[in-house]
């Protein structure tokens, strides 16, 4: 019965966490629409929505990553109080940070195991990738943010991130603002090697690395918002582990 009773609680676990995903990725859904079709923005959503589809089906355990990195990202723009209109904007690049993984071969986007010196080269080109095919996108003004994101997004404070190594400032504010969100749902994300960490667990190391990896200011906004979102249970619900139950 003992084990009866802990496959029933894995179980329960995993579907607690579907509804969850699923939650995150009707509300990125629905801000994405609200703004309406805009002839002046680069990405119409039907193009969104088509190129994100195709790079969540590359890789099924990561399914829903740019929608809730979108979301994230929107949540603390809004917390850092961007306006309702950039934000708008912003949403929508962020949604296409990891474009670039489309041009990563299968070989190394879906590894197992670590990578060597050479895939993680070909690993972190996506960055790169991801800024060439945005750039070709018009007007220029909104094209120009959703490259940098693209391309910086795996920036750190301290000059240790790829691809330029850039420090503090000199990484764009918006790719500061999806960095931690990218790193938030990285690490509370179940992958066939690891389990995903709880959400308490990855904003602890979010906090951990402020100043080192990611902007002060962007954290504490970051930090702000999920304990509001974790506080009232909108959208957002604290992990319970088994043994609590």
């Amino acid at each position: 019965m003992p084990d009866e009773r802990e496959r029933l609680l894995k179980r329960i676990e995993q579907l607690e966490k579907r509804n969850r995903d699923l939650e995150l990725l009707l509300e990125s859904a629905s801000e994405l629409n609200r703004g309406g079709a805009e002839p002046d923005h680069p990405f119409s959503m039907n193009l969104i929505h088509s190129l994100v589809l195709a790079l969540d089906s590359r890789d099924p355990y990561t399914a829903g990553h740019s929608s809730r990195v979108a979301l994230y990202s929107l949540w603390i723009a809004r917390k850092l109080g961007i306006s309702e209109e950039e934000c708008k904007h912003f949403h929508r690049a962020a949604l296409m940070h990891d474009i670039g993984k489309i041009g990563v071969p299968d070989r190394i986007l879906l590894k197992a195991e670590s990578l060597n010196d050479e895939e993680f080269q070909e690993m972190i080109a996506h960055t790169t990738i991801g800024a060439r095919i945005l750039s070709k996108m018009e007007p220029e003004e909104r094209m120009f943010q959703a490259t940098q994101v693209a391309k910086y997004h795996h920036e750190k404070m301290n000059g240790s991130g790829y691809p330029d190594g850039l420090r503090g400032d000199q990484i764009p504010f918006f790719a500061r603002i999806v960095a931690v969100a990218d790193a938030f749902d990285a690490m509370t994300t179940d992958r066939p090697y690891a389990r995903g960490r709880s959400y308490e667990e990855g904003m602890s190391e979010i906090i951990r690395c402020k100043g080192t990896h990611f902007d002060p200011e962007i954290v504490d906004a970051f930090e702000a918002v999920m304990r509001e979102k974790l506080r009232t249970g909108t959208v957002l619900r604290s992990s319970s582990s088994l043994e609590e139950r």
